[in-house]
């Protein structure tokens, strides 16, 4: 625990904003900071709290107060107060009775509200438990503990003025905490009044009304009488110790008696814990300040309310059995503290060792199974190597085919070079300008051009190259061949000599030298090579040259 504790006293009644810094220490409570009084320059709520954000962010920032626990006042304008009594009952039952009455008591919705109680001193008339209950709307707290968060405070509670001004007025120079002693606290709250009531040193009344300039005091007064309507049953009958600024209501000791109640003017606050708001600096407005306004601020950062609508105790007290239970489950939770890490740690280092064993048991099954995996990506490489030369080799044939079917009759080529679908060939022939038509008649081969000008040879032999692309035909099952004409000879006729080839050859031209063989007679098999040239120029010679491709 740190010996010392800023907490920071926020109070927004009357449209102003009054900030108090108070040091918690073991030697008691000091003003951290000179307290800070704001009048905000608009009275448009979405604006207000802009600005009202704005001077607390920076009184935090300025004061190195970030990070620091900060209390809301709750202005009487926003809360509900009001007196109920209950029979006796324990305090559970109690609780629940307050929260089954809530609808009744106010005004608003019990699940719009946050709510808390107060017992009172005695026992009331016919022997009920008397209370005091209060409720805030939550949308007004959860609002305010954004603009705390936003501004690097953390909010601790939320606290109705009525107990603000108590805690801050506590002590020998404040209301008396004696059996049967009331008091009222009035104090100016921006165009408004504020009247608090006690009774043995316990709040039973606040509400504020509207006044104009100079008429605070009567209608404070008037509040005071409002409240003493329907007193307590153990208030006594004496006069009510009237606490107000300095002025309102003339020396102190005075009486004033309006509408049968006698009030005693009681002095300045010196003596009280609020004596130290008597040497606070000017706020942001440029006037020191009142103490008065900032009872509230200080009182809530002092931390001795019994009051928090933001955490309520409910019913405003702890009994010894709650004590008793509170102190066991925190030397149980102790315990657990301390044990729960070592088992943990002990069960984790054990599964630890279950994990390891199943790891090593499974590490050769693994190992192998990484084994053939890769047996089996370098089989299925080998086989898509096999796949695409077979494929490769297959097409290159069927190019090879289309070419002997399109090059007309007596034309040698010199070169052929395929790679992938792309051809290219260079040759002779008496007639190139036919081989161009010839490729591109039925699309098996397209971009079709000549690589070269044709350039006429000795003979009428013209030499070409010509380059172009293959076009596969498409996948469909190819027709059955027709069978060969009836008509058509498979041999030689008769009037051929019997030494005769079946077929002549596909290299030898039809003027071949006297010790060649025979052509084949004009009734030749139709399987005769179309691609032998008819005649060959008187420079070729009767074979083709030395690394020709037909």
């Amino acid at each position: 625990m740190k010996p010392f504790r800023t907490m920071i006293g926020i109070d927004p009644s009357g449209g102003r904003l009054a900030i108090v810094a108070v040091r918690r220490g073991v030697g008691g409570s000091s003003l951290a900071v000179p307290p800070l009084w704001h009048e905000p320059r608009t009275a448009k709520e979405p604006a207000r709290y802009e600005e009202i954000e704005g001077v607390l962010g920076e009184f935090v920032a300025r004061n190195g107060l970030v990070g620091a626990g900060a209390v809301l006042v709750l202005p009487a304008e926003r809360v509900y107060l009001t007196r109920a009594a209950f029979p006796p009952m324990k305090g559970r039952d109690l609780r629940d009775a307050v929260e089954m009455e809530l609808e009744r008591l106010f005004p608003v919705p019990p699940s719009e509200l946050r709510h808390g109680f107060r017992r009172l001193a005695a026992l009331s008339v016919g022997g009920k438990i008397p209370l005091v209950v209060v409720a805030t709307p939550s949308e007004y707290v959860d609002r305010w503990e954004e603009i705390v968060t936003r501004v690097g405070l953390s909010l601790s509670a939320a606290v109705p003025v009525a107990w603000a001004v108590g805690a801050a007025l506590s002590g020998p120079g404040g209301p008396s905490g004696d059996p049967g002693r009331t008091a009222a606290v009035l104090r100016a709250a921006g165009a408004a009044v504020e009247c608090t009531l006690f009774a043995a040193g316990e709040p039973f009344f606040c509400a504020s009304g509207p006044c104009s300039p100079g008429s605070a005091s009567e209608e404070g007064l008037s509040l005071a009488r409002l409240g003493f309507v329907d007193p307590p049953s153990y208030v006594g009958d004496g006069p009510v110790d009237l606490f107000a600024p300095q002025g309102w209501y003339g020396k102190e000791g005075g009486e004033i008696e309006d509408g049968g109640v006698v009030f005693r003017v009681r002095g300045a606050v010196e003596r009280s814990a609020a004596s130290s708001l008597f040497v606070a600096g000017a706020g942001e407005s440029g006037t020191p300040p009142e103490p008065f306004a900032l009872l509230g601020a200080f009182g809530g950062a002092l931390g001795k309310t019994t009051m928090d609508l933001l955490s309520p105790l409910r019913d405003g007290s702890v009994s010894g059995i709650s004590r008793a239970f509170l102190a066991g489950s925190a030397v149980a939770a102790l315990a657990l503290g301390i044990a729960w890490p070592t088992a943990v740690a002990w069960k984790a280092k054990a599964e630890v060792r279950r994990l390891d064993a199943q790891v090593a048991a499974l590490r050769p099954a693994a190992e192998r199974y990484e084994e053939t995996l890769s047996e089996l990506d370098d089989a299925q490489e080998r086989i898509a190597v096999l796949r695409e030369e077979a494929s490769v080799s297959g097409e290159t044939l069927q190019i090879l085919r289309e070419l002997t079917d399109r090059i007309p009759n007596g034309t040698w080529l010199l070169s052929l070079r395929v790679e992938g679908r792309k051809v290219d060939i260079e040759g002779l022939s008496p007639s190139a300008a036919e081989i161009f038509p010839a490729l591109t008649r039925d699309g098996r081969f397209r971009s079709v051009e000549f690589g070269a000008p044709i350039t006429r040879q000795a003979d009428n032999i013209e030499r070409f190259k010509i380059r172009g692309e293959f076009v596969p035909p498409p996948s469909t099952p190819q027709a059955t061949p027709p069978s060969a004409p009836a008509s058509a000879p498979r041999s030689t006729p008769a009037s051929a000599p019997a030494s005769a080839p079946a077929s002549a050859p596909a290299s030898a031209p039809a003027s071949a030298p006297a010790s060649a063989p025979q052509p084949a007679p004009a009734t030749a098999p139709a399987t005769a090579p179309v691609s032998a040239p008819r005649s060959a120029p008187p420079s070729t010679p009767a074979s083709p040259p030395a690394g020709a491709v037909r």
